[in-house]
């Protein structure tokens, strides 16, 4: 058996374009580099985003405010009645198990269950597995436990704080005077006569006056 025989019959593998053999070769002499410069020459590697000596573009877009990419928080959520289907009743549910069940991908580092769906098993979801208001309620309810605790302070309501102002603001404008609605209007100042202002008044030449005359 010879070298090319074995060569033939195994897997075609794809021949190197030869340059610089000779004029005739079609790609000899600049072997396809141009005349001169720095691509002509051995070893020159091209940065990324190189444009030949212009400004990079990325160098040229504007930079403006705080970027918060680097520093936010990913969470990967995962619906109720996804869980109810993937898992039986009793099993434990935390990050690796609902990626092995491929509900979310392999990728996802914090986990967030949501109210969409119904709960028919009593399912059981680790201390990492965030859970909403709701999702916590209808798990509970199914006869699961969540071991993820609950937030120390709940996050302010902005609509139902700014509903009660406007409610609180209208009560105060219609209810009557009398009963403090409105402030009570202060007591004019009594005025003095100015005769009592004019008998305090000294003269101003004095008694020291009317003796030296």
């Amino acid at each position: 058996m010879m070298l090319h025989e074995v060569l033939k019959s195994g897997p075609k593998r794809e021949q190197r374009w030869r340059v610089g053999r000779g004029a005739g070769s079609g790609s000899g002499k600049t072997a396809g580099r141009g005349q001169h410069g720095a691509y002509s020459r051995s070893g020159n590697s091209i940065k990324l985003g190189f444009e030949g000596g212009t400004m990079r573009f990325f160098r040229r877009l504007p930079r403006r405010g705080f970027n918060n990419a680097a520093f936010r928080t990913e969470w990967t959520t995962v619906n109720l009645g996804a869980l109810d289907k993937a898992f039986a009743a009793g099993d434990e549910i935390s990050v690796e198990s609902v990626v092995a069940k491929g509900l979310v991908r392999r990728s996802a580092e914090r986990l967030k269950v949501l109210a969409d769906g119904e709960v028919t098993k009593a399912l059981k979801l680790g201390a990492a597995v965030a859970v909403s208001a709701a999702a916590r309620a209808k798990i509970e309810k199914a006869g699961g436990k969540v071991e993820a605790p609950l937030p120390k302070k709940p996050s302010p309501n902005f609509r139902k704080i700014d509903a009660d102002k406007k409610k609180a603001a209208k009560a105060a404008a219609a209810a009557p005077a009398a009963e403090g609605g409105e402030k009570a209007a202060k007591p004019a100042k009594i005025a003095r006569p100015a005769t009592d202002k004019a008998e305090k008044k000294k003269p101003s030449g004095g008694d020291g006056a009317s003796k030296k005359k």
